[in-house]
């Protein structure tokens, strides 16, 4: 009997708990992640921390009412505060305190724009990082949250599945341009497309490249090259699970325009800043509209495992091999070591 989603809900790897941009100094929000809450906070001077919501002193919850007091975190109930390594440094009545009184730090770190938190089942400290990206000459990141019914190895298996390019999104003249390549936690591949654009009044099929970067079943972005238009892009995609079934995807994109009037020729004359300002809430919208095209299949479809796969499908058996690694036991749950790698089903 086939079963929603029967994959454990809670892979190890790296997720976004938020965007730099989200949380500015003095901030604290409160985030859903994987079944449980976190807190995430910067300090006076900037540094951003993720810890557990409970003060170990009495249980408070430092989500509701704590507030950021230099570089610690002050709880509301009887005024400890803890800094960015969970140590309690003041108590609310001058007393010195006790060195068992740790806050539960979480392992994460703040790159790319972006916060990002470790998941462990056991608790296991990291085993790989994400790498440091260049971001110069891009422009700054538009994001925004979505909440989805699914599993991050679900939304992360569309880099893979070449199939639905045309069948959902309406590319055509899907081709590889560079196979299916892993190196432990890391997954790339390289595809070229077309499809009609209206930008700019244009009608014409305008070709794109796409190069997938998916580290985890977390932290995904697609370097996109579309030489017509004299613009590239960086489309990313986090997901982040919030609880069984559940997950929070978000979406971000930034864009570096390098011919502004193969847009359209008197753009030519636009500084670039002022051109970027006008064309990136366009592009991320048009780059929202394709995710959210994947939302209904998403959120109702079941998990088969093996799946019986066709030529055009793209490398899922690959995929789901190398999916194994993010599972404390190495496998996930069903029938997924019988799946056969043929080279036949990896092509477009």
């Amino acid at each position: 009997m086939y079963q929603k989603i029967p994959l454990k809900p809670y892979p190890s790897g790296w997720y976004v708990l938020a965007a730099t941009s989200d949380l500015k100094k003095g901030d604290i929000v409160t985030r859903k992640f994987c079944g449980k809450e976190v807190i995430v906070f910067r300090t006076q001077s900037g540094k951003a921390c993720v810890s557990d919501v409970y003060c170990p002193h009495m249980g408070a919850h430092l989500g509701h009412g704590g507030v950021i007091e230099g570089e610690t975190i002050k709880c509301p109930f009887h005024h400890f505060c803890f800094d960015t390594a969970g140590n309690c440094t003041s108590t609310g009545y001058g007393s010195k305190p006790s060195p068992k009184m740790k806050l539960g730090i979480r392992h994460y770190r703040e790159k790319n724009g972006f916060i990002i938190c470790w998941y462990d089942e056991y608790g296991n400290a990291p085993s790989w990082e994400v790498p440091d990206i260049d971001n110069n000459g891009f422009s700054e990141i538009l994001t925004t949250d979505l909440d989805l019914k699914s599993h991050p190895q679900e939304t992360t298996e569309n880099s893979v599945d070449i199939g639905h390019f045309s069948i959902v999104h309406g590319y055509s003249n899907v081709d590889v341009l560079k196979p299916l390549y892993t190196n432990g936690p890391y997954l790339t591949s390289r595809y070229t497309m077309g499809r009609k654009g209206d930008f700019a009044g244009m009608g014409k099929l305008i070709k794109t490249e796409f190069e997938v970067h998916v580290w985890g079943l977390g932290y995904s972005f697609v370097e996109v090259d579309i030489p017509e238009l004299g613009m590239k892009t960086r489309q990313y995609v986090f997901s982040a699970p919030t609880e069984e079934k559940r997950v929070n995807l978000k979406l971000g994109m930034s864009i570096k325009i390098t011919d502004p009037s193969k847009i359209f020729p008197l753009l030519g004359l636009m500084p670039k800043d002022l051109l970027t300002k006008i064309v990136l809430p366009k592009a991320f919208k048009g780059y929202c509209h394709d995710v959210r095209q994947d939302f209904d299949v998403w959120e109702n479809k079941i998990y088969i495992d093996p799946p019986i796969l066709a030529k055009g499908d793209g490398p899922v058996a690959q995929y789901r091999m190398w999916c194994r690694q993010f599972y404390p036991d190495g496998l996930q749950p069903g029938n997924t070591a019988t799946i056969e790698s043929h080279s036949d089903l990896t092509a477009a």
